[in-house]
């Protein structure tokens, strides 16, 4: 099934609409990686919801959003106490070999992995040795926006929004 990235975009985020579960499994993931310690029936449960939330989808088509991410995109936001960044940064998606998408702020300053479901964005990183989960929207015109959160901040969460350059 071929696709244009903006379709393929645009199905993704009437599909994640319905598939919000979905991202728990993804924050499970992603807190698993961190390092962060998790019940494993809690696991057993999230795998178990996903599984039964998730809409009819091909693996195919979900390969198909992955690459219509891949690119650089210009970075601002606000810090998890809500003063906006002072400065636009960059950050940078490619895929892995293993199908992963790897994330690269400011030239490889921080690095990240992340997996699609729906129609979001699923991030994981480390800052300053601390666990960073970014979980975004990919929007219909291409552009990603969300919150995330860093292990052991306080404040509200931060934001980030991203607009392919």
């Amino acid at each position: 099934m071929a696709m244009k990235n903006n379709s393929v975009l645009e199905y993704a985020a009437a599909v994640g609409k319905r598939a919000h579960l979905g991202v728990a499994a993804a924050l499970l993931a992603a807190m698993v990686a961190g390092g962060w310690a998790t019940s494993p029936m809690f696991a057993t449960r999230a795998a178990a919801v996903e599984d039964a939330s998730r809409p009819d989808l091909t693996k195919q088509l979900l390969e198909e959003v992955k690459p219509a991410l891949i690119g650089s995109y210009a970075v601002s936001g606000t810090d998890p106490d809500g003063k906006p960044y002072a400065t636009t940064g960059i950050v940078d998606i490619a895929l892995a070999p293993s199908g992963a998408l790897e994330l690269e702020w400011d030239n490889g300053k921080y690095v990240g992995v992340g997996q699609v479901i729906g129609n979001n964005l699923a991030v994981a990183c480390s800052i300053k040795g601390r666990t960073v989960i970014l979980i975004m929207n990919v929007n219909p015109d291409g552009s990603l926006s969300g919150k995330w959160l860093r292990r052991a901040d306080r404040g509200s969460k931060g934001t980030e929004s991203w607009k392919r350059i």
